[in-house]
């Protein structure tokens, strides 16, 4: 929790999940009506975005939970087994084991006991037996994050649901969906003040920046796809996400004016605003914002981004 990279993480997913940032909010708000009760709208949206962040993390740990545990219980059966054949072989003496122990339906409380037990009796020629610490919080520590998270973690999982092609199937019709979601809003992000501004056809301008992200896209597909995947993520989705909506509210609240965005809205909804927003929009949220830029700066010139290899050992 003390980590910045935790909390611009968290800031950034704010961004992804409201759309902030990137001008698609702008750009379908624009549509609306000049009385439209956009106050409603920005509560509605945030309360909505809330709950959905809210039951997807519950998804999440429950599903890693789930592998944590499958995997944990063949780690549990594999060394039981390897366990017996020392026992079989005489590596091992019976006398070693407690009566209660079944090796036969062997929990992992009881294995672990076994385990450690060995550890500190066969210290010196442990590792030469080849047992393992099958421990859950193990497991869990190693969840991925990012695409493997979706991709490899997440349908593993789903391999052992009871109907696991059905749940397969809407898993990735959900991320299919969940792409499509997101692009829309980024491209009319794009698309709208290029019209708005130079009159230009919408039709073709959305081909043709559909076109540009296709071939910029293929990038990503190839072998090496993953490290471009995290270098836009890092340096060209998080950094400047921050820095992009920070100078929005520079613009909105020094440039334009605090006191008459707040009299625009006034005459938009026909009531005032709570003085919150005030406050909030003229000192608090630069103020956070700021601060997760400079930390996440001297953090990444703390640690530099490096090259890891697929097999680091040669």
């Amino acid at each position: 929790m003390l980590e910045p990279k935790v909390w611009r993480e968290a800031a950034t997913q704010v961004f992804f999940a409201l759309g902030l940032g990137f001008g698609g909010v702008i750009a379908f708000s624009s549509y609306n009506k000049r009385d439209n009760n956009c106050h409603f709208d920005a509560v509605l949206v945030s309360f909505i975005n809330f709950f959905t962040s809210v039951l997807a993390t519950l998804v999440v740990f429950a599903v890693l939970g789930f592998k944590a545990n499958i995997i944990n219980e063949k780690c549990v059966i594999q060394n039981s087994e390897k366990i017996l054949k020392l026992l079989k072989m005489g590596n091992l003496s019976q006398d070693m084991i407690p009566h209660h122990i079944n090796f036969s339906s062997i929990t992992a409380e009881d294995y672990n006991l076994v385990y450690d037990i060995i550890q500190k009796v066969k210290e010196e020629e442990f590792d030469s037996l080849g047992l393992k610490s099958c421990q859950i919080e193990d497991e869990l520590n190693k969840a991925v994050q990012g695409t493997g998270l979706a991709f490899i973690a997440f349908t593993e999982a789903m391999t052992h649901f009871p109907a696991s092609p059905f749940w397969s199937v809407m898993f990735f019709l959900m991320l299919v969906n969940l792409g499509l979601g997101s692009m829309f809003g980024t491209i009319e992000g794009i698309i709208t003040p290029i019209v708005d501004t130079f009159k230009v056809r919408k039709e073709i301008l959305t081909v043709v920046s559909c076109l540009v992200a296709f071939f910029i896209g293929l990038i990503f597909v190839q072998r090496s796809g993953n490290y471009f995947v995290t270098m836009f993520d890092d340096y060209s989705a998080t950094l400047p996400l921050l820095i992009v909506v920070i100078l929005e509210n520079i613009a909105v609240t020094r440039i334009y004016g605090i006191n008459k965005f707040m009299e625009d809205l006034k005459d938009m909804l026909g009531f005032s605003p709570s003085q919150y927003y005030y406050y909030m929009w003229k000192y608090v949220s630069p103020l956070v914002l700021l601060c997760l830029l400079v930390a996440s700066v001297v953090q990444m010139g703390l640690s530099p981004p490096g090259y890891n290899a697929w097999i680091e050992d040669t």
